[in-house]
Protein backbone atom coordinates (compact mmCIF):
# COMPACT_ATOMS: atom_id res chain seq x y z
CA UNK A 1 0.00 0.00 0.00
CA UNK A 2 1.16 3.52 -0.80
CA UNK A 3 -0.09 6.65 0.92
CA UNK A 4 0.10 10.39 0.24
CA UNK A 5 -1.41 12.86 2.68
CA UNK A 6 -1.85 16.65 2.59
CA UNK A 7 -2.41 18.11 6.05
CA UNK A 8 -2.43 21.32 8.05
CA UNK A 9 -1.30 21.63 11.64
CA UNK A 10 -2.37 24.83 13.37
CA UNK A 11 -0.55 26.27 16.39
CA UNK A 12 -1.61 28.68 19.11
CA UNK A 13 0.89 31.33 17.88
CA UNK A 14 2.65 32.13 14.58
CA UNK A 15 5.73 29.99 13.92
CA UNK A 16 7.23 31.91 10.98
CA UNK A 17 10.34 32.58 13.05
CA UNK A 18 11.17 28.86 12.81
CA UNK A 19 11.42 28.74 9.02
CA UNK A 20 15.22 28.91 8.86
CA UNK A 21 15.73 26.08 11.32
CA UNK A 22 12.88 23.94 10.08
CA UNK A 23 14.75 21.98 7.39
CA UNK A 24 17.02 20.50 10.07
CA UNK A 25 14.02 19.64 12.22
CA UNK A 26 12.24 17.96 9.29
CA UNK A 27 15.36 15.89 8.55
CA UNK A 28 15.49 14.77 12.16
CA UNK A 29 11.79 13.92 12.13
CA UNK A 30 12.15 11.82 8.97
CA UNK A 31 15.29 10.03 10.12
CA UNK A 32 14.38 9.47 13.77
CA UNK A 33 10.75 10.07 14.76
CA UNK A 34 9.27 8.43 11.67
CA UNK A 35 11.70 5.49 11.79
CA UNK A 36 10.65 4.24 15.23
CA UNK A 37 9.09 0.79 14.95
CA UNK A 38 9.80 0.51 11.20
CA UNK A 39 11.99 -2.45 10.12
CA UNK A 40 15.41 -1.25 8.99
CA UNK A 41 15.01 -2.50 5.43
CA UNK A 42 11.48 -1.08 5.03
CA UNK A 43 10.08 2.37 4.32
CA UNK A 44 8.01 4.23 6.87
CA UNK A 45 6.70 7.75 6.29
CA UNK A 46 8.46 10.91 5.17
CA UNK A 47 7.60 14.59 5.02
CA UNK A 48 8.26 15.38 1.36
CA UNK A 49 6.98 18.97 1.35
CA UNK A 50 6.27 21.61 3.97
CA UNK A 51 5.47 25.28 4.32
CA UNK A 52 4.83 27.67 7.19
CA UNK A 53 2.19 30.41 6.91
CA UNK A 54 1.54 32.26 10.16
CA UNK A 55 0.13 29.79 12.67
CA UNK A 56 -0.11 26.99 10.12
CA UNK A 57 2.30 24.24 9.14
CA UNK A 58 1.29 22.77 5.79
CA UNK A 59 2.61 19.27 5.12
CA UNK A 60 2.72 16.53 2.51
CA UNK A 61 3.56 13.14 4.00
CA UNK A 62 4.11 9.99 1.96
CA UNK A 63 4.44 6.54 3.43
CA UNK A 64 3.77 2.81 3.53
CA UNK A 65 1.96 0.34 5.74
CA UNK A 66 4.86 0.21 8.19
CA UNK A 67 4.03 3.74 9.29
CA UNK A 68 0.99 5.16 7.59
CA UNK A 69 1.06 8.94 7.07
CA UNK A 70 -2.00 9.59 9.25
CA UNK A 71 -0.29 7.76 12.12
CA UNK A 72 2.88 9.70 11.38
CA UNK A 73 0.86 12.93 11.59
CA UNK A 74 -0.52 11.98 15.01
CA UNK A 75 3.01 11.12 16.15
CA UNK A 76 4.24 14.46 14.80
CA UNK A 77 1.52 16.39 16.63
CA UNK A 78 2.56 14.90 19.96
CA UNK A 79 6.25 15.56 19.26
CA UNK A 80 5.80 19.20 18.22
CA UNK A 81 3.32 19.91 21.02
CA UNK A 82 5.92 18.79 23.57
CA UNK A 83 8.88 20.46 21.87
CA UNK A 84 7.24 23.81 21.00
CA UNK A 85 5.39 23.92 24.32
CA UNK A 86 8.58 23.46 26.26
CA UNK A 87 10.76 25.77 24.16
CA UNK A 88 8.36 28.50 22.92
CA UNK A 89 5.17 28.11 24.97
CA UNK A 90 3.31 27.30 21.75
CA UNK A 91 0.65 24.60 21.60
CA UNK A 92 -0.97 22.61 18.78
CA UNK A 93 -4.58 23.66 18.28
CA UNK A 94 -5.66 21.27 15.56
CA UNK A 95 -4.69 18.96 12.73
CA UNK A 96 -6.68 18.54 9.54
CA UNK A 97 -6.16 16.33 6.50
CA UNK A 98 -7.50 18.02 3.38
CA UNK A 99 -6.64 15.24 0.91
CA UNK A 100 -5.42 11.69 1.38
CA UNK A 101 -4.71 9.23 -1.44
CA UNK A 102 -4.25 5.53 -0.78
CA UNK A 103 -3.27 3.00 -3.46
CA UNK A 104 -3.47 -0.73 -2.88
CA UNK A 105 -4.22 -4.07 -4.47
CA UNK A 106 -7.25 -5.68 -2.77
CA UNK A 107 -7.38 -9.41 -2.18
CA UNK A 108 -10.04 -9.56 -4.88
CA UNK A 109 -10.48 -6.96 -7.59
CA UNK A 110 -14.05 -5.68 -7.87
CA UNK A 111 -15.94 -6.26 -11.08
CA UNK A 112 -17.81 -2.98 -10.73
CA UNK A 113 -17.49 0.39 -9.03
CA UNK A 114 -17.17 0.35 -5.26
CA UNK A 115 -18.61 3.15 -3.14
CA UNK A 116 -18.38 3.89 0.56
CA UNK A 117 -21.00 6.53 1.23
CA UNK A 118 -19.47 8.61 4.00
CA UNK A 119 -18.35 12.25 3.70
CA UNK A 120 -14.65 11.42 4.11
CA UNK A 121 -14.54 9.32 0.92
CA UNK A 122 -14.24 11.55 -2.13
CA UNK A 123 -13.78 8.83 -4.74
CA UNK A 124 -12.67 5.23 -5.27
CA UNK A 125 -11.06 4.59 -8.63
CA UNK A 126 -9.97 1.28 -10.15
CA UNK A 127 -6.78 1.71 -12.17
CA UNK A 128 -4.04 -0.66 -13.37
CA UNK A 129 -5.18 -3.53 -11.13
CA UNK A 130 -5.10 -1.20 -8.15
CA UNK A 131 -7.62 0.81 -6.21
CA UNK A 132 -7.02 4.51 -5.67
CA UNK A 133 -8.95 5.69 -2.63
CA UNK A 134 -9.27 9.46 -2.34
CA UNK A 135 -10.18 10.67 1.14
CA UNK A 136 -10.90 14.23 2.27
CA UNK A 137 -11.59 16.45 5.28
CA UNK A 138 -10.33 14.20 8.06
CA UNK A 139 -10.06 15.92 11.45
CA UNK A 140 -8.28 14.66 14.53
CA UNK A 141 -11.31 12.65 15.67
CA UNK A 142 -11.43 10.82 12.33
CA UNK A 143 -7.73 10.00 12.59
CA UNK A 144 -7.70 9.01 16.26
CA UNK A 145 -10.85 6.89 15.98
CA UNK A 146 -9.34 4.94 13.06
CA UNK A 147 -11.81 6.03 10.34
CA UNK A 148 -9.13 5.43 7.70
CA UNK A 149 -8.64 1.79 8.67
CA UNK A 150 -12.38 1.24 8.88
CA UNK A 151 -12.93 2.77 5.45
CA UNK A 152 -10.33 0.42 3.97
CA UNK A 153 -11.92 -2.53 5.76
CA UNK A 154 -15.34 -1.48 4.49
CA UNK A 155 -14.01 -1.37 0.94
CA UNK A 156 -12.79 -4.97 1.25
CA UNK A 157 -16.17 -5.98 2.69
CA UNK A 158 -18.04 -4.34 -0.17
CA UNK A 159 -15.80 -6.00 -2.74
CA UNK A 160 -16.57 -9.35 -1.12
CA UNK A 161 -20.28 -8.56 -1.05
CA UNK A 162 -20.30 -7.71 -4.76
CA UNK A 163 -18.44 -10.89 -5.61
CA UNK A 164 -20.74 -12.72 -3.21
CA UNK A 165 -23.72 -11.36 -5.13
CA UNK A 166 -25.95 -14.34 -6.20
CA UNK A 167 -23.78 -16.99 -4.59
CA UNK A 168 -25.18 -19.06 -1.78
CA UNK A 169 -23.67 -18.92 1.67
CA UNK A 170 -21.52 -21.83 2.73
CA UNK A 171 -23.80 -24.82 3.37
CA UNK A 172 -22.55 -28.22 4.46
CA UNK A 173 -24.92 -31.05 5.38
CA UNK A 174 -23.84 -32.70 8.62
CA UNK A 175 -26.88 -34.81 9.56
CA UNK A 176 -30.25 -35.82 8.14
CA UNK A 177 -33.27 -37.53 9.68
CA UNK A 178 -35.09 -40.37 8.04
CA UNK A 179 -37.81 -39.58 5.53
CA UNK A 180 -41.32 -39.25 6.89
CA UNK A 181 -44.59 -40.24 5.28
CA UNK A 182 -46.39 -37.23 3.80
CA UNK A 183 -49.53 -36.59 5.85
CA UNK A 184 -50.48 -33.28 4.25
CA UNK A 185 -49.14 -31.19 1.38
CA UNK A 186 -51.07 -27.92 1.75
CA UNK A 187 -49.86 -24.52 2.96
CA UNK A 188 -51.14 -24.32 6.56
CA UNK A 189 -51.42 -20.52 6.70
CA UNK A 190 -54.52 -19.95 4.50
CA UNK A 191 -56.26 -22.95 6.05
CA UNK A 192 -55.63 -21.63 9.57
CA UNK A 193 -56.97 -18.24 8.47
CA UNK A 194 -60.09 -19.89 7.07
CA UNK A 195 -60.69 -21.76 10.32
CA UNK A 196 -60.11 -18.65 12.43
CA UNK A 197 -57.01 -20.01 14.20
CA UNK A 198 -55.02 -16.93 13.17
CA UNK A 199 -55.72 -13.54 11.57
CA UNK A 200 -53.31 -11.20 9.85
CA UNK A 201 -53.11 -8.10 12.05
CA UNK A 202 -50.45 -6.16 10.15
CA UNK A 203 -47.65 -6.83 7.70
CA UNK A 204 -45.85 -9.89 9.08
CA UNK A 205 -47.87 -9.77 12.32
CA UNK A 206 -50.44 -12.42 13.22
CA UNK A 207 -53.07 -12.58 15.92
CA UNK A 208 -53.04 -16.06 17.39
CA UNK A 209 -56.30 -17.36 18.81
CA UNK A 210 -56.55 -20.15 21.43
CA UNK A 211 -55.65 -23.15 19.23
CA UNK A 212 -52.31 -21.93 17.82
CA UNK A 213 -51.53 -20.27 21.14
CA UNK A 214 -51.90 -23.60 22.94
CA UNK A 215 -49.78 -25.40 20.35
CA UNK A 216 -46.95 -22.88 20.72
CA UNK A 217 -47.23 -22.92 24.51
CA UNK A 218 -46.89 -26.69 24.28
CA UNK A 219 -43.72 -26.27 22.23
CA UNK A 220 -42.38 -24.06 25.02
CA UNK A 221 -43.41 -26.64 27.63
CA UNK A 222 -41.52 -29.31 25.67
CA UNK A 223 -38.44 -27.07 25.44
CA UNK A 224 -38.55 -26.43 29.18
CA UNK A 225 -39.08 -30.11 30.01
CA UNK A 226 -36.57 -31.59 27.56
CA UNK A 227 -33.86 -28.91 27.46
CA UNK A 228 -34.00 -26.03 29.90
CA UNK A 229 -34.70 -27.80 33.18
CA UNK A 230 -32.54 -30.92 32.62
CA UNK A 231 -29.55 -28.82 31.52
CA UNK A 232 -30.15 -26.35 34.38
CA UNK A 233 -30.66 -23.17 32.37
CA UNK A 234 -31.89 -20.24 34.48
CA UNK A 235 -34.66 -17.94 33.27
CA UNK A 236 -33.99 -14.22 32.86
CA UNK A 237 -36.10 -11.32 31.59
CA UNK A 238 -34.17 -9.29 29.05
CA UNK A 239 -35.09 -5.79 27.80
CA UNK A 240 -37.04 -5.72 24.54
CA UNK A 241 -35.92 -2.27 23.45
CA UNK A 242 -32.20 -2.14 22.80
CA UNK A 243 -30.01 0.98 22.43
CA UNK A 244 -28.35 1.14 19.02
CA UNK A 245 -24.97 1.43 20.77
CA UNK A 246 -25.45 -2.10 22.14
CA UNK A 247 -26.08 -3.47 18.64
CA UNK A 248 -23.03 -1.56 17.43
CA UNK A 249 -20.92 -3.58 19.85
CA UNK A 250 -22.41 -6.93 18.83
CA UNK A 251 -22.20 -6.21 15.09
CA UNK A 252 -25.94 -6.07 14.39
CA UNK A 253 -25.29 -2.45 13.43
CA UNK A 254 -24.62 -1.99 10.57
CA UNK A 255 -25.11 -5.60 9.44
CA UNK A 256 -28.85 -5.81 10.13
CA UNK A 257 -29.78 -2.12 10.12
CA UNK A 258 -32.26 -2.67 7.30
CA UNK A 259 -34.22 -5.15 9.43
CA UNK A 260 -34.77 -3.23 12.69
CA UNK A 261 -37.97 -1.72 13.99
CA UNK A 262 -36.63 1.55 15.39
CA UNK A 263 -37.83 3.25 18.58
CA UNK A 264 -38.39 7.01 18.96
CA UNK A 265 -39.44 8.65 22.20
CA UNK A 266 -41.61 11.81 22.19
CA UNK A 267 -39.57 14.99 21.73
CA UNK A 268 -41.42 16.47 24.72
CA UNK A 269 -43.91 15.17 27.27
CA UNK A 270 -45.60 18.59 27.64
CA UNK A 271 -49.31 18.23 26.62
CA UNK A 272 -49.24 21.72 25.08
CA UNK A 273 -46.54 20.54 22.67
CA UNK A 274 -48.98 17.84 21.50
CA UNK A 275 -52.08 20.04 21.42
CA UNK A 276 -52.03 20.72 17.65
CA UNK A 277 -51.65 17.00 17.01
CA UNK A 278 -54.61 16.25 19.25
CA UNK A 279 -56.71 18.98 17.60
CA UNK A 280 -55.95 17.62 14.14
CA UNK A 281 -56.91 14.07 15.11
CA UNK A 282 -60.12 15.20 16.86
CA UNK A 283 -61.24 17.21 13.83
CA UNK A 284 -60.18 14.91 10.98
CA UNK A 285 -60.28 11.47 12.68
CA UNK A 286 -57.02 10.81 10.84
CA UNK A 287 -53.36 10.52 11.90
CA UNK A 288 -51.26 13.47 10.61
CA UNK A 289 -48.04 11.48 10.15
CA UNK A 290 -45.95 14.44 8.97
CA UNK A 291 -46.88 16.37 12.10
CA UNK A 292 -46.28 13.30 14.26
CA UNK A 293 -42.76 12.92 12.83
CA UNK A 294 -41.94 16.46 13.94
CA UNK A 295 -42.84 15.57 17.50
CA UNK A 296 -40.63 12.51 17.79
CA UNK A 297 -37.01 12.46 18.88
CA UNK A 298 -34.43 10.76 16.67
CA UNK A 299 -34.42 6.96 16.95
CA UNK A 300 -31.84 5.78 19.47
CA UNK A 301 -32.98 2.21 20.01
CA UNK A 302 -34.78 -0.67 18.36
CA UNK A 303 -37.30 -3.30 19.36
CA UNK A 304 -35.71 -6.64 20.18
CA UNK A 305 -34.08 -8.13 17.06
CA UNK A 306 -32.01 -10.81 18.78
CA UNK A 307 -32.57 -11.34 22.48
CA UNK A 308 -29.02 -12.05 23.61
CA UNK A 309 -27.14 -8.69 23.19
CA UNK A 310 -28.39 -7.13 26.47
CA UNK A 311 -27.18 -10.24 28.30
CA UNK A 312 -23.66 -9.81 26.93
CA UNK A 313 -23.85 -6.11 27.90
CA UNK A 314 -24.55 -7.18 31.49
CA UNK A 315 -21.02 -8.62 31.72
CA UNK A 316 -19.27 -5.56 30.25
CA UNK A 317 -15.73 -5.18 31.67
CA UNK A 318 -16.38 -7.79 34.36
CA UNK A 319 -14.28 -10.68 35.60
CA UNK A 320 -16.17 -13.91 36.14
CA UNK A 321 -14.86 -16.39 38.73
CA UNK A 322 -14.12 -19.69 37.04
CA UNK A 323 -16.03 -21.55 39.73
CA UNK A 324 -19.20 -19.76 38.53
CA UNK A 325 -18.83 -21.13 35.00
CA UNK A 326 -20.63 -22.23 32.97
CA UNK A 327 -23.49 -19.74 33.14
CA UNK A 328 -26.70 -20.84 31.41
CA UNK A 329 -29.71 -18.63 30.73
CA UNK A 330 -32.95 -18.55 28.79
CA UNK A 331 -35.41 -15.78 27.99
CA UNK A 332 -38.98 -15.89 26.65
CA UNK A 333 -40.26 -12.64 28.14
CA UNK A 334 -41.47 -10.90 25.01
CA UNK A 335 -41.71 -10.69 21.24
CA UNK A 336 -38.94 -10.01 18.73
CA UNK A 337 -39.30 -7.90 15.60
CA UNK A 338 -37.55 -8.10 12.22
CA UNK A 339 -38.54 -6.32 9.04
CA UNK A 340 -38.46 -9.00 6.35
CA UNK A 341 -39.24 -6.70 3.40
CA UNK A 342 -40.53 -8.64 0.41
CA UNK A 343 -39.79 -12.04 1.94
CA UNK A 344 -43.10 -12.33 3.82
CA UNK A 345 -45.62 -15.03 3.06
CA UNK A 346 -47.29 -16.89 5.90
CA UNK A 347 -46.49 -17.82 9.49
CA UNK A 348 -43.13 -19.27 8.43
CA UNK A 349 -41.68 -15.78 8.01
CA UNK A 350 -42.94 -13.05 10.32
CA UNK A 351 -42.04 -9.55 11.41
CA UNK A 352 -43.26 -10.23 14.95
CA UNK A 353 -42.42 -13.58 16.49
CA UNK A 354 -42.13 -15.35 19.81
CA UNK A 355 -38.87 -17.00 20.68
CA UNK A 356 -37.04 -18.74 23.48
CA UNK A 357 -33.44 -17.55 23.50
CA UNK A 358 -30.89 -19.90 25.04
CA UNK A 359 -27.48 -18.48 25.98
CA UNK A 360 -24.52 -20.17 27.63
CA UNK A 361 -21.19 -18.71 28.76
CA UNK A 362 -18.06 -20.54 29.85
CA UNK A 363 -14.67 -21.87 28.91
CA UNK A 364 -14.15 -23.20 25.40
CA UNK A 365 -14.54 -26.78 26.61
CA UNK A 366 -17.70 -26.00 28.58
CA UNK A 367 -19.37 -24.17 25.70
CA UNK A 368 -18.63 -26.97 23.23
CA UNK A 369 -19.86 -29.59 25.71
CA UNK A 370 -23.16 -27.73 26.20
CA UNK A 371 -23.55 -27.40 22.43
CA UNK A 372 -23.29 -31.18 22.03
CA UNK A 373 -25.81 -31.78 24.82
CA UNK A 374 -28.22 -29.31 23.21
CA UNK A 375 -27.90 -31.01 19.84
CA UNK A 376 -28.84 -34.35 21.38
CA UNK A 377 -31.81 -32.79 23.16
CA UNK A 378 -33.05 -31.11 19.98
CA UNK A 379 -32.70 -34.39 18.11
CA UNK A 380 -34.87 -36.12 20.68
CA UNK A 381 -37.59 -33.45 20.39
CA UNK A 382 -37.67 -33.34 16.59
CA UNK A 383 -37.30 -37.12 16.10
CA UNK A 384 -39.21 -38.66 18.99
CA UNK A 385 -41.83 -36.09 19.98
CA UNK A 386 -42.62 -34.00 16.89
CA UNK A 387 -41.50 -36.70 14.42
CA UNK A 388 -40.24 -34.22 11.85
CA UNK A 389 -38.28 -34.73 8.67
CA UNK A 390 -35.35 -32.39 9.14
CA UNK A 391 -31.61 -31.94 8.75
CA UNK A 392 -28.65 -30.04 10.18
CA UNK A 393 -26.18 -28.00 8.12
CA UNK A 394 -23.07 -26.07 9.00
CA UNK A 395 -23.48 -22.60 7.52
CA UNK A 396 -21.73 -19.25 7.34
CA UNK A 397 -22.28 -17.49 10.71
CA UNK A 398 -24.50 -14.41 10.47
CA UNK A 399 -21.70 -12.05 11.49
CA UNK A 400 -19.54 -13.30 8.61
CA UNK A 401 -22.32 -13.36 6.01
CA UNK A 402 -23.20 -9.76 6.75
CA UNK A 403 -19.59 -8.77 6.10
CA UNK A 404 -19.67 -10.48 2.71
CA UNK A 405 -17.47 -13.37 3.81
CA UNK A 406 -18.30 -16.65 2.13
CA UNK A 407 -16.58 -19.26 4.24
CA UNK A 408 -16.47 -20.38 7.83
CA UNK A 409 -14.55 -19.45 10.95
CA UNK A 410 -11.02 -20.84 10.89
CA UNK A 411 -11.58 -22.62 14.19
CA UNK A 412 -13.98 -25.46 13.38
CA UNK A 413 -15.66 -25.41 16.79
CA UNK A 414 -16.92 -21.87 16.10
CA UNK A 415 -19.87 -21.33 13.83
CA UNK A 416 -23.58 -21.82 13.19
CA UNK A 417 -25.62 -24.97 12.67
CA UNK A 418 -28.96 -24.47 10.93
CA UNK A 419 -31.81 -26.88 11.53
CA UNK A 420 -33.92 -27.11 8.37
CA UNK A 421 -37.21 -28.88 7.70
CA UNK A 422 -38.99 -29.92 4.54
CA UNK A 423 -42.27 -28.14 3.79
CA UNK A 424 -44.22 -30.54 1.52
CA UNK A 425 -46.39 -27.73 0.13
CA UNK A 426 -43.27 -26.19 -1.44
CA UNK A 427 -42.65 -29.24 -3.61
CA UNK A 428 -40.48 -32.39 -3.67
CA UNK A 429 -38.01 -32.69 -0.82
CA UNK A 430 -35.08 -33.03 -3.25
CA UNK A 431 -35.86 -29.82 -5.18
CA UNK A 432 -37.74 -27.44 -2.90
CA UNK A 433 -36.30 -24.94 -0.43
CA UNK A 434 -36.30 -26.24 3.13
CA UNK A 435 -37.15 -23.88 5.99
CA UNK A 436 -34.53 -22.97 8.59
CA UNK A 437 -36.59 -23.30 11.76
CA UNK A 438 -33.88 -23.36 14.43
CA UNK A 439 -30.19 -22.62 14.74
CA UNK A 440 -27.37 -22.99 17.19
CA UNK A 441 -24.27 -20.81 17.23
CA UNK A 442 -20.96 -21.08 19.06
CA UNK A 443 -19.51 -17.59 18.75
CA UNK A 444 -16.15 -18.22 20.40
CA UNK A 445 -14.88 -15.00 21.98
CA UNK A 446 -16.72 -12.66 19.60
CA UNK A 447 -19.05 -11.24 22.23
CA UNK A 448 -16.75 -11.53 25.23
CA UNK A 449 -14.15 -9.59 23.22
CA UNK A 450 -16.76 -7.00 22.21
CA UNK A 451 -17.76 -6.39 25.81
CA UNK A 452 -14.36 -7.11 27.34
CA UNK A 453 -15.23 -9.74 29.92
CA UNK A 454 -12.94 -12.59 30.99
CA UNK A 455 -12.40 -14.99 33.85
CA UNK A 456 -10.96 -13.63 37.08
CA UNK A 457 -7.59 -15.07 35.97
CA UNK A 458 -7.76 -13.26 32.63
CA UNK A 459 -8.62 -16.34 30.56
CA UNK A 460 -10.86 -16.03 27.51
CA UNK A 461 -14.56 -16.75 27.70
CA UNK A 462 -16.65 -18.33 24.97
CA UNK A 463 -20.38 -17.93 24.36
CA UNK A 464 -23.09 -19.88 22.58
CA UNK A 465 -26.72 -19.16 21.75
CA UNK A 466 -29.73 -20.84 20.18
CA UNK A 467 -33.10 -19.31 19.36
CA UNK A 468 -36.26 -21.41 19.43
CA UNK A 469 -38.74 -19.63 17.16
CA UNK A 470 -42.18 -20.84 18.17
CA UNK A 471 -43.82 -19.67 14.94
CA UNK A 472 -41.17 -21.51 12.92
CA UNK A 473 -41.80 -24.71 14.89
CA UNK A 474 -45.52 -24.22 14.28
CA UNK A 475 -45.01 -23.67 10.54
CA UNK A 476 -42.89 -26.79 10.19
CA UNK A 477 -45.05 -29.02 12.37
CA UNK A 478 -48.34 -28.11 10.67
CA UNK A 479 -46.81 -28.22 7.18
CA UNK A 480 -45.74 -31.83 7.78
CA UNK A 481 -48.53 -33.06 10.05
CA UNK A 482 -51.57 -31.10 8.91
CA UNK A 483 -54.28 -29.46 11.00
CA UNK A 484 -56.05 -32.59 12.24
CA UNK A 485 -54.87 -33.63 15.74
CA UNK A 486 -55.73 -37.28 15.05
CA UNK A 487 -52.84 -37.37 12.58
CA UNK A 488 -50.34 -35.80 14.99
CA UNK A 489 -47.63 -37.78 16.82
CA UNK A 490 -49.00 -39.48 19.94
CA UNK A 491 -46.24 -38.23 22.26
CA UNK A 492 -46.92 -34.66 21.23
CA UNK A 493 -50.70 -35.02 21.59
CA UNK A 494 -50.23 -36.46 25.08
CA UNK A 495 -48.31 -33.34 26.14
CA UNK A 496 -50.71 -31.04 24.27
CA UNK A 497 -53.93 -32.35 25.73
CA UNK A 498 -57.29 -31.27 24.37
CA UNK A 499 -57.36 -28.37 21.92
CA UNK A 500 -59.70 -25.42 22.50
CA UNK A 501 -62.78 -25.21 20.30
CA UNK A 502 -62.63 -23.24 17.09
CA UNK A 503 -64.38 -19.86 17.32
CA UNK A 504 -67.24 -19.69 14.84
CA UNK A 505 -68.05 -16.22 13.47
CA UNK A 506 -70.77 -15.14 11.08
Amino acid sequence: MRFSLEATMEFSKPIDFLKLDFPKLIARINSELFRKGVPQEQEGSRIVHWNIIGTKLILTIEGSTYLRPHDALLRLRKFLAQKFGREYNIGVRSIFVKNYEIRFKPKRMPKEKVEVKVPWVKEIVQKDKELLVKLQDLDSTALEDRYVERILKRIEEKINQKLYGGKAEHWELIWKSRKRKVVWDKDPTPEMERRGWIKRFNVGVWLHMPITTKIMRTFQKIAEREILRPLKFEEVMLPKTVPLEVWLQTGHVPGSSNSFFYVCRPEKWDPEFWEDFADWVKVTRKIPYDLLTEKLAEPNAGICFAQCPPLYWYFKKKLIPEKELPLKFWDASGVSYRWEGGGLHGIERDCEFHRIEIVWIGTKEQVIDIKEKLLERFKRIFDKILELEWRMARVTPWYMAQAGQLGLEEEKEIGTIDFEAWLPWRGPREKSEWLEFQNLTVAGTKFSDAWNFKTEKGKEIWTGCSGIGLERWLAVFLAQKGLEPKKWPKKFVKILGKLPKEIKLI
